[in-house]
């Protein structure tokens, strides 16, 4: 709609008359409409203050505006210099840069030295191109038309300054942003190009479309949805000298140069009194803005050297403590494999001599006395057993000797030594075998494999509970299934299930007897035989499925 008001205001109506005025101060006044609803309808209130601002800077323009018309169409000649409209025109100024700075605050806007800087080499470049070109060719006017005239160019600086900022502002920037940044540069090249033409301006001519097209940007603006996020904050504690911040101080490096090329190309006397201390002025500045970034670039080093060199020493000292870790497992390992054959020898020779007592007692009572010690002389001596496998298998000596290996026979051989534990805890062991291909393997091992496997179903599965050994035939090789109707085992404890030592919380609660060892153990000798080994198992009382798959003869999984 703004484009096509554009379009109708150079193209349809005429020049230079009273219907050209009436749609200009309209397309103004649709401007702020479009600031206030735009505001109301997108942000919380606390975050409008900086549009109503913009409103209320462009509302002065707009009634300046209308004072115009009405001096060109009521008494068909150009208002005085000064009038009652340059009070509004200057008065919407100072609300357009506070409603600029606010923004830029609620942005995250930087007050450190070095944004400080920049703010001031920008501040003086405009100034400078303001005196030369905009105040100095006024000085020869009444004195109160000269006020009102050096107050445009004085409020341009203003707007000059917030739009160099809004261009320097934070990244991010979504489309409302960017419609801003238009509309006030706009804005700012039309009060700039009338600043040079103001002795032939007339309402109308083409210099209207920067400031015809500022509205409908600024209107834009706070129509869009992306207004309530604006641009993201900027958290830096330091501005970074981005490639439009050194553009920016480049540029106003070349002020004064520029300037002293344009008036002597016009035949106009140089401003050399005027040029040189700003000029000056600005590469000081400039020069202290760099010399910061090189003290900030120095001091980052003295950081990164130091940083690096605590990074090292961590290393070393964490290196260090992971060689004493890794020799205390080491000695751990050691001791208990030393402490294991110590235990052996003669938890040997007692169940041994145990065995000789209970053949010559014919006492049934003493005879009972001697089942006892042998039970417990047996679940030692199995514990120093897993002790030393589990040794073995850490320092990496598991060896199998490798035969011919009828895999059905060695399950039902597990189920049947199985059964009078089952018995006795009052457990239904049951069996579903098939007839499979054999398996290369070492038999003992099977043999230690299925033991554990089903011993931990019987262990685990409460009185009245039901544990079942499959075994069937898969492709390239055979599974083995061991089930139970038991506690179950809980899913944050299912990966730790086969870690050396490790025994589940519901195992310590009902004070299981076990080391922890057994899964473990059953693991290694899975993955020695080239198969693999899983777990499934519900939460609470829910069984628990060990799968084992084994490769047969001549293949691999």
């Amino acid at each position: 709609m703004g484009a096509i008001a554009i379009a109708v205001y150079f193209a349809a109506l005429p020049a230079h008359g009273s219907a050209q005025s009436i749609l200009y101060v309209a397309v103004g006044l649709a401007s702020v409409c479009a600031l206030v609803y735009g505001a109301a309808r997108n942000l919380p209130r606390r975050e409008r203050l900086p549009w109503h601002l913009f409103a209320l800077g462009l509302l002065g323009q707009v009634v300046g505006d209308a004072i115009s018309a009405v001096y060109e169409i009521g008494l068909n000649r150009e208002p005085p210099n000064p009038s009652i409209a340059d009070v509004f025109y200057l008065g919407g100024y100072p609300l357009l840069g506070l409603a600029i700075f606010l923004i830029l605050r609620r942005l995250g806007g930087q007050t450190s030295r070095a944004a400080i800087l920049d703010s001031v080499v920008v501040f003086l470049a405009v100034v400078l191109v303001q005196w030369v070109f905009f105040l100095e060719p006024i000085r020869d006017s009444s004195r109160f038309a000269r006020l009102v005239d050096m107050a445009y160019p004085a409020a341009d600086v203003l707007l000059l300054v917030g739009l160099a900022q809004l261009v320097l502002g934070p990244g991010g920037r979504t489309r409302a942003y960017r419609l801003l940044l238009v509309a006030v540069g706009l804005w700012v090249v039309g009060d700039e190009i009338y600043g040079l033409n103001v002795s032939s301006y007339r309402a109308g001519d083409w210099i209207d479309i920067y400031w015809l097209a500022a509205y409908v940007a600024w209107g834009a603006a706070a129509l869009d949805p992306s207004i309530a996020r604006l641009a993201r904050p900027d958290r830096r504690r330091l501005p970074r000298l981005t490639m439009s911040r050194l553009c920016l101080l480049a540029a106003a490096l070349l002020v004064g140069p520029v300037i002293m090329l344009v008036e002597k190309a016009h035949g106009r006397t140089p401003h050399a009194y005027s040029v040189a201390p700003f000029t000056a002025a600005i590469g000081m500045i400039v020069l202290a803005r760099l010399a910061g970034l090189v003290r900030a670039v120095e001091r980052s080093r003295r950081a990164e050297r130091t940083a690096r060199h605590e990074a090292e020493r961590a290393q070393q000292l964490l290196s260090y403590q992971n060689a004493q870790l890794v020799e205390l497992d080491r000695l751990k390992d050691e001791f208990v494999s030393s402490v294991s054959h110590e235990l052996r020898t003669p938890l040997t020779s007692i169940t041994g001599y145990v065995e000789l007592l209970r053949e010559d007692e014919h006492d049934d009572e003493r005879r009972a006395y001697l089942d006892i010690v042998e039970r417990n002389a047996d679940r030692l001596l199995g514990l120093v057993s897993d002790l030393l496998f589990a040794a073995r298998l850490q320092d990496g000596r598991l060896e199998l000797k490798r035969e011919s290996v009828d895999i059905r026979r060695i399950v039902e051989q597990a189920i049947q030594s199985a059964r009078p534990r089952a018995d006795v805890a009052k457990v239904q062991l049951t069996s579903d075998l098939t007839a499979v291909p054999p398996v290369s393997g070492e038999p003992d091992r099977l043999a230690q494999l299925l033991d554990n496997l089903v011993s931990n179903a019987i262990k685990f599965t409460p009185a009245g509970g039901e544990v079942c050994v499959s075994l069937c035939e898969r492709e390239d090789g055979v599974l083995i299934e061991v089930s139970d109707t038991g506690i179950g085992i809980p899913e944050e404890e299912r990966e730790r299930l086969f870690q050396r030592f490790f025994r589940s919380q519901a195992a310590l609660e009902r004070q299981i007897q076990g080391t922890g060892l057994g899964l473990y153990i059953s693991k290694a000798i899975v993955q020695a035989h080239g198969g693999r080994i899983g777990v499934e198992s519900g939460d609470n009382s829910e069984g628990t499925k060990f799968i084992v798959e084994l490769p047969v003869e001549g293949a691999e999984l």
